[in-house]
């Protein structure tokens, strides 16, 4: 049986691997702008944050407004200025699209990184092997 925790994670791949072939798509074979295509999804992921944060307070959930909100709008700005970067990447060319998007999208191991440096968090051995695969086959598609 399927955890929810595996379900979720694989609803994120299939998403966020359209994503990135509706942005690869749309400015090459569309003739889009990176930043404009950029500007548009962040006013739809904006429209969504906004129906989802008011669904939250009219459910009658509370928000403390305090510096703990720094944290979720850091997080939505580096994600929005990193997804400008992964449009403006992809449309330069001087790489393949499969290799760019493999390089973008092995944060997982510059958050393990993080977690490791600064949250102390211990790896297994098979968690360092991972690491070594991802960056070995981030370095053949490169090739």
């Amino acid at each position: 049986m399927l955890s929810t925790a595996l379900l979720l994670a694989v609803c994120t791949f299939l998403l966020w691997g359209t994503t990135n072939f509706l942005i690869s798509y749309g400015e090459k074979n569309q003739g889009l702008d990176p930043v404009m295509f950029s500007a548009i999804m962040w006013m739809a992921m904006g429209v969504l944050g906004a129906a989802l944060f008011a669904y939250i307070i009219l459910s009658g959930s509370t928000v403390a407004l305090d510096w703990k909100l720094s944290f979720p709008v850091a997080a939505g700005v580096l994600l929005g200025v990193g997804i400008l970067t992964f449009a403006l990447a992809l449309s330069h060319g001087t790489m393949s699209t499969g290799a760019t998007a493999a390089i973008a999208t092995s944060n997982a191991v510059f958050t393990t990184f993080l977690a490791f440096m600064i949250l102390r968090e211990n790896l297994a051995i098979q968690e360092w092997v991972g690491i070594g695969t991802v960056v070995l086959g981030i370095i053949i598609l490169r090739l």
